[in-house]
């Protein structure tokens, strides 16, 4: 991946990754160069689980389930080494889906991980041979450029062009920050969990079911009863059938119920020493990036700064801990919130919901370079400089083009009287216009 955010992003693989005599050598791509660092050499525990989860990672990568399809091919899935586990994700073309597979330091056979993110090349010729990986034969995975990438493979370099990221960086960024409020709703036996996709597959429509924990089962109804969990479009999750029959439990998490007509959910396959996350936007046609879950707090002043000093702090730490971070940095909890929403936003904090924390993702892209490229905040930074807010009698008034907008606070809680807070109401991220109010009220406190 390139280190700044360029027009088009590049990508050079030393060699394609390969499978042979059950040698799969993945082959990474390292930014400003072509030699590769190896993440990781070794044999796996559990061969099928590891192939399964790479194939739904490369079919999560080309999905776009949208009615008219974009002619961009996804990007590659990438690889994080934290020093204990490896992390492999994904998100669809369409950006309404992501997925993760984690293997644990137990299903790595105790092999030295190694730190750092970057892309994985799971190329056509890859992907034909991980669909005849069995369960009995050893397994030996290589993440990286060594010597069994070298011997087995012929050398060629690869190299993919496709567009910025921003868009994809946005949804990871959205992804992390709609997981964080997620909770454990039900948890059932993966046999069982074959019926429930069946059914949730098979519904095509547009309206969203929601899954109610009943006994041992559940139930399916079309409201947002307290505790349930929203299935949209529940025909994505088809990708997760090949997974089912080598899980030992699939866990569904959600968000608490808003009254929203659809919501975020999560679903984790446990395979013991592995697992694979998945979570579905609330449709087919609002992707992760379209959301703006961290808008607020990228509005802060010190967001940005503190970014870097953050990165620099959690450069050696794994997983990420929102109160272990305030307490090391001497910040307030809302500080350290915004600090790590820029961090998202530049791709460089995930959050597990199974091990409910935020883990690490050293992406080469600079906080306030891709911060500056979503298109709320880069409008409402406008309208604050060119004098479009200003207070009234009324609330806050915000002008943009020809028409104004009245922005009402009480407390923390903002809301506006465009079309856009009118239909969403705040579900989707604050509006340009809440954007530019916050903005405003901080410079206006800090020039106080």
């Amino acid at each position: 991946m390139s280190a700044t955010a360029s027009a088009v992003d590049t990508r050079i693989y030393r060699q394609p990754s390969g499978l042979a005599d059950g040698n799969l050598a993945l082959a990474t791509s390292a930014p400003d160069r072509v030699d590769e660092q190896t993440f990781f050499a070794g044999f796996v525990r559990t061969p099928r689980v590891v192939a399964g989860g790479l194939l739904a990672l490369a079919d999560i990568a080309g999905a776009d389930f949208r009615p008219v399809r974009s002619s961009t091919a996804g990007r590659d899935p990438v690889v994080t080494g934290d020093g204990e586990r490896l992390r492999f994700e994904a998100l669809s073309t369409c950006g309404g889906l992501y997925g993760r597979l984690d293997l644990a330091a137990a299903e790595l056979d105790g092999a030295t991980v190694g730190r750092g993110t970057t892309n994985v090349d799971i190329n056509p010729e890859l992907y034909e041979a991980l669909t005849r990986v069995g369960g009995e034969d050893p397994l030996r995975l290589s993440v990286g450029e060594d010597e069994l990438a070298v011997s087995t493979l012929d050398g060629k370099v690869v190299e993919k062009r496709v567009p910025l990221p921003a868009r994809w960086l946005r949804g990871l960024a959205e992804v992390a920050a709609h997981a964080l409020p997620m909770d454990p709703r039900l948890e059932i036996r993966a046999g069982r969990a074959v019926a429930l996709l069946a059914e949730m597959s098979a519904r095509t429509g547009r309206q969203a079911r929601w899954l109610v924990p009943a006994g041992s089962g559940w139930r399916s109804t079309t409201r947002p009863l307290s505790g349930a969990v929203c299935v949209a479009d529940g025909f994505r999750l088809s990708v997760l059938r090949p997974l089912l029959p080598l899980a030992r439990t699939v866990t569904l998490y959600a968000p608490p119920v808003s009254g929203a007509p659809a919501e975020v959910s999560g679903w984790v396959l446990d395979f013991g020493t592995a697992r694979f996350t998945l979570l579905l936007s609330t449709a087919v046609r609002q992707g992760f990036a379209g959301d703006g879950q961290l808008l607020a707090d990228l509005g802060s002043g010190s967001a940005v700064a503190d970014a870097d000093a953050l990165d620099a702090l959690l450069a050696v730490d794994p997983v990420i801990d929102r109160a272990s971070v305030a307490a090391r940095t001497g910040w307030d909890a809302g500080r350290a919130t915004s600090a790590l929403a820029a961090l998202a936003t530049a791709g460089q904090v995930g959050y597990d919901v199974a091990e409910a924390s935020s883990f690490h993702r050293p992406l080469p892209y600079r906080a306030d370079l891709v911060a500056a490229l979503h298109p709320r905040l880069a409008a409402a930074r406008l309208l604050t400089t060119t004098g479009g807010v200003v207070v009234s009698a009324a609330g806050i008034e915000v002008t943009s083009g020809e028409s104004t907008y009245l922005v009402h606070r009480r407390g923390e809680e903002y809301a506006c009287t465009c079309a856009w807070w009118v239909e969403h109401q705040g579900r989707r991220g604050p509006c340009k216009h809440v954007v530019a109010a916050m903005i405003f009220g901080q410079t206006g406190e800090q020039r106080g």
